[in-house]
């Protein structure tokens, strides 16, 4: 078969088989500018409080080679979406089961392999999610720090992204360095800002603050308050205890913090409507990962 025959029955594949479903997939993207402000824990936990809540949730770590969403949650997941990619497992097998029921997604060394794939691979791929397009109302994606590659790759196939900032003067710059790169390559339209850790509401309203300001002046992105994650010991046991705070502290003010965020956050509709499911997930995945790296966009 010709390769703009595969295309085409690519396009045919994704554009056929399109059944409605009662709860709209929804894909959230959890980042963050820098490292260590809890970008991770803001992810593993939303996706715990969504499941008891009664969603169906697919978490899907995409933080190449760091795998920090499984540690959270105490898991080891025996595969990941590089072994979906050369044919080991279907992406059935592939998942791990989590606390409340949530299914969890490894990406492993799979972002680097998406860039290598043929249409025929791909045609296969997103056949296998044809599986598991009923199965979830939820996506959660949590991506790495920074404005690399990986981090634009699994942000840039979502919805909508929560921007998880401290009050750093060097995590504000970081943010808005990444909701440049994001908004700038046209890839989110609203970011949900959670502020990790502040003092009271009006020290995270206030840092806040500082964000609009720079972005209004010099983007056209949306940026919107979401809300805060007070200082608190208890995240760190969680932490070492490698069990969702919510589960283990569900009294502590961070869990409480938490579960008003998600109520704020998954009590509305979704920012931007996704079509299609996790097959038009998939497509954004693939899409991301023929387009030839771009050099950063922070530094113009």
């Amino acid at each position: 078969m010709k390769v703009t025959d595969q295309a085409e029955s690519l396009r045919l594949l994704v554009n056929n088989k399109r059944t409605e479903k009662t709860t709209p997939l929804r894909v959230i993207a959890v980042t963050s500018g820098k490292g260590g402000v809890g970008k991770s824990t803001v992810a593993a936990n939303l996706a715990v409080i969504a499941a008891r809540q009664g969603r169906r949730v697919l978490l899907l770590d995409g933080d190449l080679g760091l795998a920090n969403a499984e540690i959270l949650l105490g898991v080891a997941p025996r595969f990941h979406l590089g072994h979906v990619l050369d044919g080991s497992v279907s992406i059935r097998e592939a998942l791990t089961e989590g606390p409340h029921g949530i299914k969890i997604l490894s990406a492993g060394t799979g972002v680097l392999q998406l860039a290598r794939l043929g249409s025929a691979q791909k045609m296969r791929i997103i056949g296998e999610l044809d599986t598991l397009d009923d199965d979830f109302d939820l996506v959660i994606a949590d991506s790495a720090a920074g404005i690399g590659d990986n981090m634009t790759f699994f942000v840039g196939a979502c919805q909508e992204t929560i921007l998880v900032v401290s009050p750093e003067p060097t995590s504000l710059t970081d943010a808005y360095a990444a909701v440049k790169v994001l908004s700038q390559q046209g890839m989110t339209g609203v970011f949900h800002v959670l502020v990790n850790p502040a003092a009271s509401e009006a020290q995270a309203r206030e840092v806040f603050g500082r964000l609009p300001r720079l972005t209004e002046r010099f983007l056209h992105a949306r940026l919107r308050y979401l809300g805060y994650l007070p200082r608190d010991e208890n995240i760190h046991r969680a932490v070492m205890m490698q069990r969702p705070l919510v589960k283990c502290f569900p009294l502590s003010p961070s869990s409480r913090s938490l579960e008003q965020i998600a109520d704020k956050l998954l009590g509305e509709p979704a920012a931007s409507r996704l079509e299609g499911g996790l097959k038009i997930l998939w497509q954004r995945l693939l899409r991301e990962s023929s387009t030839p790296a771009r050099s950063s966009l922070a530094s113009e």
